[in-house]
């Protein structure tokens, strides 16, 4: 039975940074010290640390990760608020031994914490993409679990794959947002009930549920707003595409959790309420492309770059943007009204945008860096501005976002827990 709560007393008005987050989670532990524990399961390339907070409980194992991607900040929020409800409800504990991860990239967090810190939440549309950083795909601890055709992971993905190795959840739940639409889900197998949850969730937080988003277009859906997420393939043979084309990572947390026989969930919330858009396919593939040639322009009067961390961020999302223009165009029904199509583009000038800022610092007096400047900015407000047009964007709290993950989470772990045989995962 799904128990709706006001989750306002267990969410801030904006989600925590990476040291309000930390200090959070060592006072949970230092208040519950008999039915808690705190330890750090492994470090961020930069050396950051990643607490795991342990709850034990019941036998069923359920591991929650937070921001997954690091411009999605919405999951902080979320693991805080389980982290505090878990400890306080003896109820919560009566099946599940929860294990909480505060953060998956702290790296990539610390790049992204001042849009959120710093403004009321959610920001403004400009405010979020001059703020934003989205690693490649390369550096995402979310995409570089092992495949048979991929082994490059990172020690985040290391950390948690020593927690997916030892708990073996029977379920893992990886809490990403979405900027704006609805909500939706990715899950590792196809569970007929997670549609009729999610819906029942959402609406009691007056979130709608996105049918079809651009991140599942092709996928099956099973039930409104629930996709399966498609099995790791081999990369695509190279085809001479442009330098910094996205392309094949690894698996995901979801799957990996799947090889010991658990269900592993990405449910998508969005930071903002949005109006549904008129955008046909035909012109969506005509707005990507002409994006994807003015950002090229922009990229080529750039000078050598000495720092690249956020010019090959930018580079990839760019490259992205062919990718969903060739998929709008094979599913022009799914494709059409898809907000990203105006979204995407911002990222990538918002993170071209924070390289040459970077770039200006070492040599202020560039001319050339100026004028370059000059161009992205234009380029981003003129965009954001076409976006926050047509999508109407409004603030939803995260009383609401959160809550319903939250929700989300504490539902299918107890659906689980209900279950036969549901209680470890095995080696499949």
């Amino acid at each position: 039975m799904i128990r709706h709560f006001d989750a306002a007393a267990y969410v801030g008005g904006r989600p925590p940074t990476l040291d309000e987050l930390d200090l959070a989670l060592h006072t949970v532990a230092a208040e519950h010290p008999e039915i808690c524990s705190l330890r750090e399961i492994g470090r961020s390339r930069a050396g950051r640390p990643m607490p795991m907070l342990t709850v034990p409980g019941g036998p069923l194992p359920v591991l929650v990760l937070g921001a997954p991607h690091p411009n999605e900040p919405i999951g902080l929020a979320t693991v805080l608020a389980l982290a505090r409800y878990v400890t306080g409800h003896a109820e919560a504990r009566e099946q599940v031994t929860w294990h909480i991860v505060g953060c998956t990239d702290p790296d990539g967090v610390a790049a992204n914490e001042s849009w959120w810190a710093s403004t009321p939440w959610p920001p403004s549309l400009e405010a979020y993409h001059r703020g934003l950083y989205r690693p490649p795909a390369v550096a995402q601890p979310e995409w570089t679990f092992p495949t048979p055709h991929f082994t490059a992971t990172l020690p985040e993905t290391r950390a948690l794959m020593g927690v997916i190795d030892t708990a073996r959840p029977a379920l893992t739940v990886s809490l990403h947002n979405s900027d704006s639409a609805g909500a939706f889900l990715l899950a590792s197998r196809a569970e007929p009930w997670l549609a009729e949850v999610m819906a029942d969730i959402a609406g009691s937080h007056g979130l709608s549920v996105e049918g079809a988003p651009m991140d599942c277009i092709g996928l099956q859906p099973q039930g409104k707003g629930a996709f399966v997420l498609p099995a790791v393939t081999p990369p695509p043979q190279a085809t001479g595409g442009e330098e910094g084309t996205w392309g094949h990572t690894g698996a995901s947390s979801a799957h990996y959790t799947a090889r010991h026989g658990g269900l592993g969930i990405l449910p998508e919330v969005p930071m903002w309420g949005t109006a549904p858009i008129d955008l046909p396919s035909e012109k969506a593939v005509g707005i990507l492309t002409d994006a994807h040639d003015a950002l090229g322009r922009l990229i080529d009067r750039l000078p050598q770059p000495q720092d690249i961390f956020f010019l090959n961020a930018a580079i990839e999302t760019r490259s992205i943007l062919p990718r969903m223009a060739q998929l709008i165009r094979e599913n022009p029904e799914a494709g059409s009204g898809q907000d990203l199509a105006l979204l995407i583009p911002c990222r990538a000038a918002g993170m071209l945008l924070r390289h040459i800022d970077q770039c200006l610092v070492a040599t202020p007096h560039s001319l050339r860096l100026h004028e370059a400047r000059d161009g992205v900015d234009s380029f981003l407000r003129a965009w954001c501005l076409r976006a926050e047009q047509a999508l109407r964007p409004r603030p939803l709290p995260l009383s609401r976002t959160a809550g319903y993950q939250l929700e989300m989470t504490l539902a299918v772990a107890e659906q689980l827990a209900a279950a036969p045989s549901s209680t470890s995962g095995t080696d499949t």
